[in-house]
């Protein structure tokens, strides 16, 4: 059997690797990669317009929420706790989808918490059921995003 020079072999077999089998696993690696990534992005691409989509869904809902407290409610300062809450949701550009969902929850809180101080049994229930609703759709957009069906 004859001897083989491992420089050679490990020379020939680099210039194989670089060579031949290389130009072939590129090709279709770099296929595979790019197509990975396209899809990667189409995947990104429908969650941003979703999460957009159930944002706005959200910050109509809260309005209406608001403009229904608005309505039913007396109490002062409940209502210029909405009135603040409505501005501060106006004043959020809707095609900024999370800080408009940031500003969307918190809103939500500084009501419900004005509503926890300023009101009691009944009407605290009533001033907040418009706000639940937000919740609820809040909820629902969430588990639509994730793939799951709402409760």
């Amino acid at each position: 059997m004859p001897h083989l020079q491992p420089a050679h072999v490990l020379e020939e077999f680099a210039s194989f690797l670089q060579n031949d089998v290389r130009a072939e696993i590129d090709d279709e690696f770099v296929d595979g990669q790019v197509g990975s990534m396209s899809s990667t992005m189409r995947y990104l691409s429908r969650q941003l317009r979703q999460k957009h989509e159930i944002t706005v869904r959200q910050r109509d809902s809260l309005l209406e929420g608001l403009a229904a407290i608005e309505q039913d409610c007396d109490d002062p300062a409940v209502v210029e706790s909405v009135a603040a809450a409505q501005e501060r949701i106006e004043r959020t550009p809707a095609e900024e989808s999370t800080e408009l969902e940031t500003v969307l929850v918190s809103t939500c809180n500084d009501v419900l918490e004005t509503i926890d101080a300023e009101l009691e049994g009944d009407d605290a229930g009533s001033a907040r059921e418009p706000l639940y609703d937000f919740l609820r759709v809040r909820v629902e957009g969430q588990l639509e995003m994730l793939g799951r069906d709402a409760p």
